[in-house]
């Protein structure tokens, strides 16, 4: 049976909390993050590399944060009015479009450039003005049904659902004037450093949509603010980005988490951080997959070149130049379709090969039998990996990076 939960008792509110055993479960994760953001921070990318990364990673946060509240737009699209926005002079106010689905987009990713310039490396702590300011970048000319940008609520609220987890309800509007600063004490507190970084973002973001201060805009506002803490702790290695897109692909998860915490007070929000710290270390750990990939691509292509130079006989290379430029053409074919895929290299069906204008164009001239041959040729010098796919009644080809050692 779904869980109804009864309303909150405030007048018993505080923000005390239990993480029962929370270091010993999070433990294996925490030095996972710690790994993966040395990794990703000794590294110095090409700039070409660090802007791909910190538009993809501005899109995905875009993307999953407004997707959260209903927004149809797809990432192509949210990439598209990202673009739009960043021929502005941003921080002057961006044009406001008639559209609310383009505005609630081009709002989120104006809030994120205000959040990534206001909680800079070692920025003043979080005030009541930050939060409110984030509300009314994030919610203007969007949000508009029982919704003041920049103001508190003024009125009751009840959100959730029984199939996720259960109702809750918000803070009482009318205590909101006093609820609100002792919030922004809270997350100040010097005892929240005993807590990872992440942990305190976490916990920011779970009070602050606990409480509901707004009319609407609650969840992409904690959203913003957490990513800010991180932000702010040098937790974001190599761009602005935060949980947003994790939380969008686990959803149901994500919202049943929230309210599950709330069932008692103190709240329980040991299941809640656990969800955002496997998050925040799968998200880091994309960031150092998307570079390894980069990286693998270009050790590649150097090997690529090092093996057509490299004479097996008076007449003979160890590629020929046709097979040379098939391998640079499966070295663009078979980029992932997601950069941070843990699978660097795409999988492609021999009849898509085959009947690429690529291949047909540079094999017209010769029979069927030497395609195959030297197909077969690429996959004995292990530079390619092909294997049947008995469920698509095909071979299928992949790059063999660990060819790199080889030659």
């Amino acid at each position: 049976m779904p869980k109804m939960v009864t309303k909150m008792d405030w007048r018993k509110f505080t923000y005390e909390y239990r993480l029962d055993a929370a270091e010993a479960i999070l433990l294996s994760q925490i030095i996972n993050i710690e790994a993966y953001k040395e990794a990703s921070l000794n590294l110095v990318l090409p700039p070409d590399w660090r802007n791909q990364l910190d538009k993809l990673n501005r899109v995905r946060q875009v993307h999953g944060t407004t997707a959260l509240e209903g927004n149809p737009l797809s990432e192509a699209e949210v990439s598209h009015q990202i673009d739009e926005l960043d021929k502005t002079n941003y921080p002057a106010p961006p044009p406001v479009s008639d559209n609310k689905i383009i505005a609630q987009v081009r709002n989120a990713a104006t809030a994120q450039s205000w959040v990534r310039a206001r909680f800079s490396l070692g920025s003043a702590p979080i005030t009541c003005g930050d939060i409110l300011e984030m509300h009314r970048l994030v919610t203007q000319k969007s949000d508009t049904e029982h919704n003041r940008p920049g103001t508190w609520r003024r009125f009751p609220v009840t959100v959730g659902a029984p199939d996720l987890g259960g109702v809750h309800q918000g803070a009482p509007y009318e205590q909101l004037d006093r609820i609100m600063p002792e919030y922004v004490e809270f997350i100040n507190r010097r005892e929240l450093l005993r807590h990872h970084p992440v942990i305190k973002a976490l916990l920011a973001h779970f009070f602050l949509v606990t409480i509901h201060p707004f009319g609407d805009g609650n969840g992409r506002v904690s959203r913003l603010l957490e990513a800010g803490i991180l932000f702010q702790q040098g937790y974001n290695v190599h761009g602005f980005y935060g949980l947003s897109n994790y939380f969008y692909q686990n959803e149901s998860q994500y919202k049943t988490l929230l309210q599950e915490s709330r069932q008692k007070q103190p709240f329980d929000v040991t299941p809640f951080i656990k969800f955002g710290v496997d998050g925040f270390a799968a998200e880091l750990k994309g960031i150092n997959t998307f570079i390894k990939t980069k990286l693998n691509r270009i050790v590649y292509r150097d090997m690529l070149n090092k093996s057509y130079n490299k004479r097996i006989g008076a007449y003979r290379r160890l590629v020929n130049e046709r097979e040379y430029n098939l391998l640079v053409f499966l070295l663009t074919m078979t980029e992932p379709e997601d950069p941070f895929s843990a699978n660097p290299s795409r999988q492609v069906r021999f009849t898509e090969l085959r009947e690429s204008p690529y291949v047909k164009g540079r094999y017209k001239s010769v029979t069927d039998r030497t395609f195959y041959r030297e197909l077969n040729r690429l996959g004995e010098l292990s530079l390619i990996t092909i294997t049947r796919d008995e469920s698509l009644k095909d071979w299928v080809f992949e790059l063999n990076f660990d060819a790199i050692g080889r030659y």
